[in-house]
């Protein structure tokens, strides 16, 4: 009896780590097709795909992928902190001119009795945060086919850095 129940055991954890029993077919899993979408805009932003010709001159001459620096603008957001002034009241002593017992529906309680005496003012600084959009030029690296021609160079040019400071972008 027990090696009839170690038999069973067996078989159906055999079963299970399968995924299948005897008279079922093993099912494969299938890849979710990709969703078609009704955007006209869809793929516009990927980058063009590899024809054999320069994106730069159209050359079907010794053309290879390099990584060009694309000028683009971007948007960053600066914080800025100001202030400005506000008067505000600041109260003098008060005297104290007795108490009286009060009663309402939560019972009785004491009131106390203060007459104000004097009071002056004081400018207090109030923090402003004050969010501005500045569009600061950058580079993005891409991936682009191109010629022996029109390939950009390697190696470091002789520039300073100050002339890269007075034309980012090499235009003089």
């Amino acid at each position: 009896m027990q090696r009839r129940l170690g038999v069973m055991l067996a078989v159906l954890v055999a079963c299970v780590a399968v995924g299948t029993w005897a008279d079922e077919a093993p099912v494969t899993p299938v890849a979710p097709e990709p969703a078609a979408t009704s955007d006209p805009k869809a793929g516009q932003d990927e980058p063009p795909k590899p024809d054999g010709h320069c994106d730069r001159c159209g050359s079907c001459a010794s053309v290879r992928r390099v990584c060009v620096a694309v000028p683009v603008e971007r948007e960053k957001i600066k914080v800025c902190w100001s202030y400005r002034c506000e008067q505000v009241c600041i109260p003098g002593p008060s005297i104290f001119c007795g108490e009286s017992c009060e009663c309402d529906q939560c019972g009785s309680w004491w009131k106390q009795w203060w007459k104000p005496t004097c009071a002056h003012t004081i400018t207090k600084r109030v923090p402003v945060k004050t969010e501005v959009t500045r569009k600061v030029p950058g580079f993005e690296w891409q991936v682009q086919e191109r010629c022996c021609g029109c390939s950009p160079a390697c190696s470091t040019p002789k520039t300073s850095w100050l002339s890269c400071l007075l034309h980012p972008f090499g235009a003089k």
